[in-house]
């Protein structure tokens, strides 16, 4: 973050060898002369990453305001973001707090963990996005890796790595259209999110239903930001209709 002047955690070789695997895929250990705690922490150890050092900014140019509400009274920066701590205290960040899920039952959800991990069981996804906020389960909205036409816009036609993957499944689907009807390419989803939901912590954070939406989220589409970062609300009100269906079922 800008306001702790770029770093506030980092690792070195020195000290990976010294740890477990869980170190190579953390964030790593707060610098030397800082202080990092963890805000509200929930009972999976989830909590808002908060620090204070002489990285830490002294406040927004002629904004005391906004200072105020990042700045604590304990000189604490509240960065947003909700992350855990291992026994090393090693950073693992695991979400943004603007976009925490909270289920009806009042379970707290981060759906990027679900969401990568969901792309990782099937690498022929290219977007996903988890949506449950005040919902009895969650759903997703996947889309599929298309090539892009000569506009630079997403086409009807699948991108060759996204072909590559679906190839290998035995399914002989092209376009969007063929592979959202294409048995071999549903059932490789249902399987994958099982696999996702299996590894979750709890069932509260299992994926109940899914639907592929057309396109792809983008910047031009208004899914994405400038920076690829997703635009939750804007598109759960673009794909309302999807999400819709997917809580219709009175059985669940």
């Amino acid at each position: 973050m800008s306001e702790c002047s770029g770093p506030q955690t980092f690792t070195v070789p020195s000290v990976i060898s010294k740890f477990d695997n869980e170190t190579l895929i953390s964030c790593g250990k707060a610098m030397e002369g800082t202080d990092l705690i963890l805000h509200e922490v929930d009972k999976e150890g989830n909590g808002e990453l908060c620090y204070k050092g002489r990285n830490r900014f002294m406040g927004y140019y002629k904004n005391e305001e906004e200072t105020k509400n990042t700045v604590d009274d304990q000189g604490f920066l509240h960065s947003g973001d909700v992350g855990k701590l291992d026994k090393h205290g090693n950073v693992s960040i695991t979400g943004r707090i603007k976009e925490l899920i909270i289920t009806a039952g009042g379970e707290n959800v981060a759906p990027v963990l679900i969401e990568n991990q969901i792309k990782e069981e099937l690498p022929f996804i290219s977007n996903a996005m988890v949506v449950g906020d005040k919902r009895k389960y969650l759903v997703i909205l996947l889309t599929l890796r298309l090539a892009l036409d000569k506009d630079g816009k997403p086409s009807e036609q699948l991108s060759n790595d996204g072909l590559k993957f679906i190839k290998d499944m035995g399914s002989h689907a092209k376009t969007l259209s063929d592979a959202v009807k294409d048995e071999k390419i549903l059932k490789a989803i249902d399987e994958g999110i099982k696999k996702a939901n299996d590894k979750s912590i709890s069932r509260a954070q299992h994926i109940r239903k899914w639907a592929i939406i057309p396109g792809d989220f983008t910047v031009d589409g208004g899914e994405l930001t400038p920076t690829l970062k997703l635009k939750r609300k804007f598109t759960s009100s673009k794909h309302a209709e999807a999400i819709l269906k997917l809580y219709q079922d009175p059985k669940l």
